[in-house]
């Protein structure tokens, strides 16, 4: 029996966490039956419990690789994943990325110039260990690539996120969704919270001026259609709820749905406007434009990986309502062109994730 350990920031019922995982395990039940599935939370509290020696192959799935580029002390899950290759076990990098970076360094990165980043010998000695003898790394965008690269790794490929293994042809209709026939105009609007952990660290003004947005967008004909993908993020879309004018042209859906369901629910969408990451994937998936809210580097790594990057609206931006605004006209006038680029992009990727499952996840 081949056992696999698969770790990532799971059990919070965030869709996009749970989405990862759940790709994963599609995947999985198509190798034979001498493969075994375990997962583990990627926190400390949860990992330290779990036996390394029981598993043949560990696959970092989820969660941020390090933990932040400036001032942190120590890497835990490379240190975690290194201690995994001192035992002799097989690891995988599956898609994952760098977060936390501060936003300042994002325009340097663009530009190819150096940033300073925190480096030890003990660090140093891991992380060239870790990627030199992964089996597979791949990693989200090319932010995160070039992040390892100040460290000195080359071992490392951009396959994108599991999100880019989502199907709409898989779909599963959500029962309890009615769409006015009438409503052939309609933005998908995905809003929630990071605890104000985001760029600007000011979430009121971002919701404030996405609600302006809105209530012209509602001026122009569209109809808003809120929707959630963690529950914790259901304050906050009730809170901007109640700061559009016109609730007759606002759909208010709190249902916590499946990732087939929600692409079911986007294909009826002109195009989306997401906080979260993986809803763009999601828009994505559907063949349907959107408009990113870059909160953190995690969504400036994944539309640089799609060649989106005139879709991103930082939220430390100064006038996100007018941004957004400017965007509206230029998704209407080049959507064919867009959705062929999505759609050509969507299956390089795919193709790309699917890799380590075509080779028996290196364990044959």
């Amino acid at each position: 029996m081949k056992r696999v350990l698969y770790i990532g920031w799971i059990g919070y019922k965030n869709l996009g966490d749970e989405l990862m995982f759940d790709l994963f395990k599609e995947q999985f039940k198509k190798l034979d039956n001498s493969y075994k599935l375990d997962s583990a939370n990627i926190e400390y509290k949860y990992l330290k419990n779990v036996s390394i020696q029981d598993y043949d192959l560990i696959v970092l799935g989820g969660g941020s690789l390090l933990g932040s580029v400036e001032n942190f002390i120590h890497p835990f899950i490379i240190s975690y994943l290194y201690q995994c290759i001192l035992l002799n076990k097989k690891v995988m990098i599956w898609g994952t990325g760098i977060d936390w970076v501060p936003k300042s360094l994002i325009e340097p990165l663009e530009n190819n110039e150096k940033i300073p980043v925190h480096t030890s010998p003990e660090l140093k000695r891991m992380i060239d260990s870790v990627f030199e003898e992964s089996v597979w790394s791949g990693v989200r965008g090319p932010l995160t690539q070039k992040i390892l690269k100040l460290y000195g790794i080359e071992k490392c490929h951009i396959s994108g996120d599991p999100g880019f293994l989502l199907d709409r042809s898989q779909l599963s209709r959500p029962k309890n969704i009615q769409l006015a026939e009438e409503e052939k105009r309609i933005i998908g609007v995905n809003w929630g919270t990071s605890y104000n952990h985001i760029y600007g660290q000011d979430e009121l003004k971002v919701e404030d001026n996405l609600a302006k947005a809105l209530n012209q967008l509602i001026k122009q004909g569209y109809h808003i259609y809120l929707y959630t993908v963690w529950e914790a993020d259901i304050p906050a879309m009730n809170k901007l709820y109640s700061k559009l004018s016109d609730q007759s042209k606002v759909t208010l859906d709190r249902t916590l749905y499946n990732h087939n369901e929600l692409l079911s629910l986007m294909e009826n969408f002109y195009f989306t406007i997401n906080l979260k990451l993986h809803a763009n994937y999601l828009s994505l998936a559907a063949n349907v434009p959107f408009i990113a809210l870059g909160y953190r580097f995690k969504v400036f790594d994944f539309v640089k990986s799609v060649g989106l990057e005139d879709y991103i609206i930082s939220t430390d931006a100064q006038k996100i309502d007018e941004n957004i605004l400017n965007l509206e006209p230029q998704i209407l006038n080049n959507q064919a062109e867009l959705k062929t680029m999505m759609d050509e992009t969507l299956k390089n990727y795919r193709n790309r994730i699917l890799e380590p499952f075509k080779n028996g996840l290196y364990l044959e």
